[in-house]
C-alpha cells in the first residue's frame, strides 16, 4: 500500500516513468486523487507499524522471531519507488552530476545545471552547495558518469542505503549481545524499525550509509580492532559528520575505565586522529577536499521544530519583535542555536571522557541525540542516528516505550513533509488522519511487556580458550539465544526499571 501510494504522492521528475504512469499520473493531476494517494499512504504506514508492534508484543516476551524476512519483505516493495517523503534524494542525483561536470559541490548548487537532472530538485537547495560529506558524492559522481537520468541516480543512492540497512542488521546483534542485551529485541526495535524502513530506505537518506558504518565501527572496536574502528568512523563523518562521534565510543573501548581523564583523552585523540586522516584522505581522494566544511551551515536553513534551539530561538524572536526590538528579533535565534550548539558540544565532551565502556552505547546515543535537539536544525529521519546505541544500551521500560512511541509518530506523520507545502486542505485532511491512526496505534503501548534482567554494559568480546566452558552469565548472555536462567521459553530483554 506504501509502494503504491508513493507512486501518487511522492515528487518525480517529469521525465520518469512514474510521471506518465496512466492511473497514477491521473490522480497526481486531481486534488481528490491526490487525497486518495495521501490517505492509502497514511493507512499503509498504519498498517505496518500495528503489524510491528504485534511482533514486538511476541519478541518482547521472549519468543524467537526470525526478523530478517520480515525487514526484506517490508523493504522489497519500496526498492524501486520513489522517494518517500522528501525530495532529498533528487538532491543528491543533482550533486553527483554537479561533480561528474566538473563543478565544486561546495561552491555552487545543482541550479547550475539545466535539463532533466533538477526536475524534482526543490527550489529551495537549488543555490544552496551540498551539505554532506565527500564520501556520497564521489559516489554520485561516478554514477553520474554513468547515466544522468535522475531516478537510475535516484536508485543509485538507494543502493547506499540498502548497504547501510545491511551494515546496521549485521552490527546491532553484536552490539546487543556485547551489551547483554537480546539481539532480538535490539534487531525489532532498531532494524524492522518503521522509521528506519521508510525515511531511510524509502527516502534514500543517506544518514543510513552513515549510521550503518557507525555502528560497524562500535562493533569492530568491541572485538578490540579499534584501530579499523577508527578508520570506520572517518567513513561515517564523511557521510555526515555526525558519524564521527562513534569515537567516543571507540575511545571507551580503548581505555575502558571511567574517571581517568589523561589515559581518556589520549585514546580520543589517537581515535580522533585516525577518523580525521580517514576523513580528510577520502576527501583529497574524492578531489572536493575540505570544502564541505563551509556548507556545514546549510541545513540550518530550515527552521524545524524538532529542534529544541530553533522553538526557544524562534520563540525569542518573536516576543522581541512584539516587543519592537527589530534589531535583537533578528539576531535571537542565530545566538540561540550557537547556545544550543556548544551546550551539545560540552555535553559530548563529559561524554567522551567520562563514559566507561559498560556506558559507551548510552553515551554515544546521548551524544547524537543532543546534536539532534541542541542543533540548528532536525528532521525526522535524524532520529533513527541515535536509536541504534540507545536500543543496546539496556533501556529501561519507559526509554524503551519512548522510543517505540517516538518511531510511530514519526512513522505515521512522515507524509506531512515539505511535498506538501501551502497545500492546505491536503496539510488538513492528512494531518486528521494522522492523529485518528497514531492515537490508535499509541494506545497499543501499553500491552508491550519488557522482560529482563538487571545486567552490567558493554564488554569487550574475546573468544574463549580452547576447552573452556562459559560461564553461567556467559551462557545465559554472550550469545545469539539469549535465556533468562531458569525461563527457557524467555528471551533475555530489557530490565524493567
Amino acid at each position: 500500500m506504501v509502494a503504491a501510494a508513493s507512486l501518487v504522492t511522492s515528487v518525480v521528475p517529469e521525465s520518469s516513468w512514474v510521471a506518465s504512469l496512466p492511473i497514477a499520473s491521473a490522480l497526481r493531476a486531481t486534488l481528490p486523487g491526490r487525497m486518495a494517494g495521501l490517505t492509502l499512504m497514511v493507512a499503509g504506514l498504519g498498517l505496518m507499524v500495528w503489524a510491528w508492534l504485534l511482533i514486538g508484543r511476541e519478541v518482547l516476551a521472549g519468543v524467537r522471531y526470525r526478523l530478517t524476512p520480515v525487514v526484506i519483505a517490508w523493504s522489497a516493495p519500496l526498492l524501486l519507488m520513489p522517494p518517500l517523503f522528501s525530495r532529498d534524494a533528487w538532491s543528491y542525483a543533482a550533486q553527483g552530476a554537479l561533480v561528474a561536470k566538473g563543478y565544486d559541490p561546495y561552491s555552487v548548487g545543482p541550479g547550475v545545471l539545466s535539463g532533466h537532472i533538477i526536475e524534482a530538485v526543490d527550489p529551495m537547495w537549488m543555490s544552496t552547495p551540498a551539505p554532506y560529506g565527500p564520501l556520497p558524492l564521489a559516489y554520485g559522481g561516478l554514477a553520474a558518469g554513468v547515466t544522468l537520468n535522475p531516478y537510475a541516480l535516484m536508485l543509485a543512492h538507494r543502493a547506499l542505503a540498502v548497504l547501510g540497512i545491511v551494515l546496521i542488521a549485521w552490527a546491532v546483534p553484536r552490539l546487543a549481545t556485547a551489551c547483554r542485551v537480546s539481539p532480538t529485541v535490539a534487531t525489532w526495535l532498531v532494524v524492522a524499525n518503521p522509521v528506519l524502513i521508510t525515511h531511510g530506505l524509502g527516502a534514500a537518506h543517506n544518514d543510513v550509509l552513515m549510521l550503518g558504518l557507525a555502528c560497524s565501527a562500535f562493533a569492530l572496536a568491541l572485538t578490540g580492532r579499534w584501530g579499523t574502528a577508527a578508520v570506520l568512523a572517518g567513513a561515517a563523518a564523511a557521510v555526515k559528520l555526525p558519524g564521527g562521534l562513534v569515537v567516543i565510543a571507540i575511545a571507551a573501548v580503548m581505555s575502558p575505565l571511567a574517571g581517568r581523564a589523561r589515559l581518556r583523552l589520549a585514546s580520543l585523540v589517537i581515535a580522533g586522529a585516525v577518523a580525521v586522516l580517514t576523513l580528510m584522505t577520502i576527501g583529497e581522494l574524492a578531489g572536493v577536499g575540505s570544502g564541505w566544511l563551509s556548507a556545514l551551515d546549510v541545513p540550518g536553513l530550515v527552521r524545524s521544530p524538532l529542534s529544541i534551539a530553533n522553538l526557544i530561538g524562534l520563540g525569542a524572536s518573536g516576543l522581541l519583535a512584539w516587543l519592537g526590538e527589530d534589531t535583537a528579533a533578528k539576531q535571537a535565534l542565530q545566538i540561540v542555536r550557537l547556545v544550543g550548539m556548544l551546550t551539545a558540544l560540552g555535553l559530548i565532551a563529559v561524554l567522551g571522557l567520562r563514559s566507561s565502556i559498560h556506558n559507551a552505547a548510552r553515551a554515544v546515543g546521548i551524544a547524537l541525540l543532543a546534536v539532534v535537539l541542541l542543533g540548528p536544525t532536525a528532521h525526522d529521519w535524524y532520529f533513527v542516528w541515535c536509536l541504534p546505541f540507545l536500543a543496546v544500551a539496556r533501556p529501561g521500560r519507559r526509554l524503551t516505550t519512548t522510543l517505540v512511541g517516538v518511531s510511530i509518530i514519526l512513522t505515521i506523520a512522515a507524509p506531512l513533509n515539505s511535498s506538501l507545502r501551502g497545500a492546505v486542505i491536503p496539510i488538513l485532511v492528512t494531518t486528521s488522519l494522522v492523529l485518528v491512526v497514531a492515537a490508535t496505534l499509541l494506545g497499543h503501548l501499553h500491552t508491550l511487556q519488557l522482560h529482563g534482567r538487571p545486567g552490567v554494559g558493554c564488554r569487550v568480546l574475546r573468544p574463549l580458550p580452547a576447552n573452556t566452558a562459559p560461564s553461567d552469565e556467559e551462557a545465559a548472555t554472550g550469545g545469539q539465544d539469549h535465556k533468562v536462567r531458569g525461563s527457557p521459553e524467555r528471551g533475555a530483554g530489557f530490565t524493567a526499571g
